[in-house]
């Protein structure tokens, strides 16, 4: 028997939902463009997230890097480390690891003609370097990029370039201090020039071979770090703990790509914000369009539900029977609206927003990022459609409530 009032409470919902199907259609629209709206801006979000990232770790961060502990926060050559021990041997060996490389790092001065100008002096393995960063790929026409059997030579940023007055060809004197407290100084050639759209590498950066790095700064086996990609941006925080758990005798700091850039995430962060502010309006207007067709039924079947009352129907019935109208309805506006938010998060996956043509203009404000797509991910259906779906559900409530709690003879006598 209660199967049975199941069944026709639900008919009963069934058909009011189309009694006036003008207006429940105009609520599906709304559902609809509220539940596709929030799915795409969010794929939008995700997949500009996505590519800031990898945009901003591709040109030299990496996604892991490893040093002595203390290096990052002093950024001293003194800070240095062997290349061994079972941290090492897990970047060399797991299957996460696309690829590793050895640094050194050493702040000096850096001298041409009349202009001296401070640098960050960066030794690295040209070949493997090119696996783990992007740095190769920003070498200025006229130039190159290191190779495997250059000496005392290095590519330099565009800006540092710039202001020491260099182009490829021209001898850059540099000084600094030795891993041993020495003073390393050196004449190196200018191979290559780079623009990466990064103002703190192009303002700074000069790139020598690890080999010439090594003799230089005298670090004998010693490296100031190691860097890793890995081949998923996903696994970055697993394979980070992973590291860290090892019990390893030297005194190494292991960080992640978010530790290692935190103003990128500090600005993920506001944008985030900013859009939960934006996709909670979304919701509320939504649901308040269900609140209104649902509101404006009961309003309209004031009378019958007085009769349904007079005959014995209990207020929990009348409830459900509401209830039921607004679940119907909110079901097939957030099915509408799945279909419509993955097709056009398809669409600008496939042809992704390129600001390319913009880039100059970029720069001022150094964004590296022209291409964003968007990235649906299944968490973003889920999460977006129960919402949707959940907001419209309560909002209904109040009007179901209101429907239970009528006089069933002031009901009756309602025009």
């Amino acid at each position: 028997m209660n199967g049975r009032k199941f069944y026709i409470e639900v008919m009963l919902a069934w058909r009011n939902v189309w009694k006036n199907k003008r207006r429940t259609v105009l609520t599906l629209l709304t559902i609809m463009m509220g539940c596709s709206m929030i799915m795409f801006f969010r794929a939008t979000q995700d997949g500009s997230y996505e590519a800031m990232i990898e945009d901003s770790i591709a040109a030299n961060t990496g996604h892991i890097q490893v040093h002595e502990k203390g290096f990052w926060e002093n950024m001293s050559i003194s800070y240095a480390f062997r290349p061994e021990g079972p941290v090492v041997s897990y970047i060399n060996s797991s299957p996460d690891v696309l690829a590793s490389t050895k640094r050194v790092h050493a702040a000096g001065l850096a001298s041409y003609g009349n202009n001296t100008f401070i640098a960050v002096v960066q030794g690295v393995d040209p070949e493997k370097e090119k696996l783990v960063s992007t740095l190769h790929e920003t070498i200025l026409p006229g130039g190159r990029y290191l190779a495997a059997d250059d000496g005392k030579h290095i590519v330099i940023g565009a800006t540092l370039a710039k202001n020491l007055g260099v182009k490829v060809g021209d001898t850059v004197a540099m000084i600094s201090q030795g891993f041993d407290g020495s003073i390393a100084a050196a004449n190196l050639a200018v191979v290559g020039i780079f623009k990466t759209l990064n103002p703190r590498y192009d303002q700074s950066m000069m790139v020598m071979p690890l080999a010439t790095a090594i003799e230089t700064f005298t670090m004998m086996d010693y490296i100031s770090s190691i860097a890793v990609r890995l081949k998923s941006t996903a696994d970055m925080e697993r394979v980070r703990d992973e590291l860290r758990a090892l019990p390893e005798k030297q005194k190494l700091e292991i960080m992640g790509w978010d530790e290692l850039t935190p103003e990128l995430i500090q600005a993920i962060v506001m944008d985030k914000f900013s859009g939960y502010v934006f996709f909670l309006i979304l919701l509320l207007i939504t649901a308040f369009g269900v609140l209104n067709t649902v509101q404006m039924s009961v309003f309209e079947r004031t009378r019958e539900i007085g009769i349904m009352m007079a005959i014995g129907t209990r207020p929990g019935q009348i409830v459900r029977l509401v209830l039921f109208e607004s679940i119907f309805i909110s079901l097939i506006g957030v099915a509408l609206g799945i279909i419509l938010g993955a097709s056009i998060s398809y669409y600008f996956f496939i042809h992704p927003f390129d600001f390319s043509a913009y880039q100059k203009e970029m720069e001022v404000f150094a964004q590296v990022t022209t291409v964003f797509p968007a990235k649906l991910t299944w968490a973003n259906v889920v999460v977006t459609s129960l919402l949707t779906f959940l907001f419209g559900v309560l909002f209904s409530i109040l009007p179901a409530r209101r429907a239970s709690k009528l006089n069933p003879i002031k009901a009756i006598r309602q025009l």
